[in-house]
């Protein structure tokens, strides 16, 4: 699988680290630094992603970064229908060649960002209900992650490793929410599920991992239309401009209101304006949005939409 993080061309396990499987041994495959590759060698780790991905009644599982096919082999296993996606060309390949065509398995060489779900099931002749499974890139999870919930067909479940300090973010909790996991939320329900320690990976990278478990909603858990995701959005980032500043003095300077009139509009929503946009939880933000437009209608819509 493909992570995250740029280290030594060619470097070996170090200690503590596992010993390589003897498919990388044979195939002397080496992870690409411009990629920023590292690829999970854990054999535990990996069947358990594998065993968090299923879900009842879905038999299609679409992972994203199948690299050389360590977790891609676990996922055929206990799927019917395994739907590989890689960005790198030669690995694509490798993994096609040594699992084999057929049988439930395709591998495609595609960046996941340029294509959407249905496309890439489509391709393999498959269709939902699907899961989701992959080992994101740092720097373009966000992108990812909100691009599959809000895929149409979306995944039914959604189980990715990324750095342990995004999948945080990601789940968020009790006075420690983000923007990340906010968006989240409006579409499903996000689970830590365990570490993934560095020395889990061939080569190390110098961060830790976590893998989390995102179960699609079928609705979202506010009253807020899919006219006004767009608006309700624009709210959000507006809250988490400066996340460390104190609501009543970030809004009014990103929503070009005045200190009362946001003040009063947070006394209205039943929020303390000395709040911070971590504190508030989804709920908070959808009594504060009706609040806002009730109070100053358009005031959301003068934005590009996202």
């Amino acid at each position: 699988m493909m992570a995250r993080r740029n280290t030594k061309r060619g470097a070996r396990p170090s200690a503590g680290t596992p010993a390589l499987p003897p498919y990388l041994e044979r195939l002397g495959v080496q992870p690409r630094k411009a990629l920023g590759q590292n690829f999970l060698i854990d054999e535990l780790a990996l069947t358990e992603i594998a065993e968090a991905t299923r879900v009842p009644g879905v038999d299609t599982v679409l992972e994203i970064g199948a690299g050389p096919g360590g977790l891609t082999e676990e996922l055929v296993g206990r799927f019917k229908t395994v739907v590989a996606i890689e960005i790198d060309e030669e690995l694509a390949e490798i993994t096609r060649r040594r699992l084999g065509g057929g049988g439930g398995l395709t591998v495609i060489a595609a960046d996941i960002l340029q294509f959407d779900a249905r496309e890439l099931l489509t391709e393999a002749g498959a269709g939902p209900p699907y899961v989701v499974a992959g080992n994101l890139p740092y720097y373009i999870t966000q992108p990812i992650v909100r691009k599959l919930l809000e895929s149409d067909p979306a995944p039914a479940r959604t189980v990715v490793m990324v750095q342990r300090q995004v999948a945080r973010r990601m789940v968020g909790g009790d006075g420690r929410e983000s923007l990340l996991s906010m968006s989240i939320k409006f579409y499903g329900t996000p689970r830590a599920l365990f570490d993934v320690p560095a020395s889990a990976f061939w080569p190390q990278p110098k961060v830790d991992s976590a893998v989390v478990a995102i179960d699609r909603l079928e609705e979202p858990p506010v009253p807020i239309s899919s006219e006004q995701r767009d608006s309700f959005f624009e709210l959000l980032r507006a809250g988490y401009a400066s996340p460390r500043k104190q609501l009543h003095n970030v809004l009014p300077g990103v929503l070009g209101l005045s200190n009362a009139a946001v003040g009063k509009t947070l006394e209205a929503a039943g929020l303390d304006p000395a709040l911070r946009a971590q504190h508030l939880d989804l709920s908070d933000w959808a009594v504060l949005f009706t609040t806002l437009n009730e109070r100053h209608p358009g005031v959301l819509t003068l934005r590009e939409p996202s």
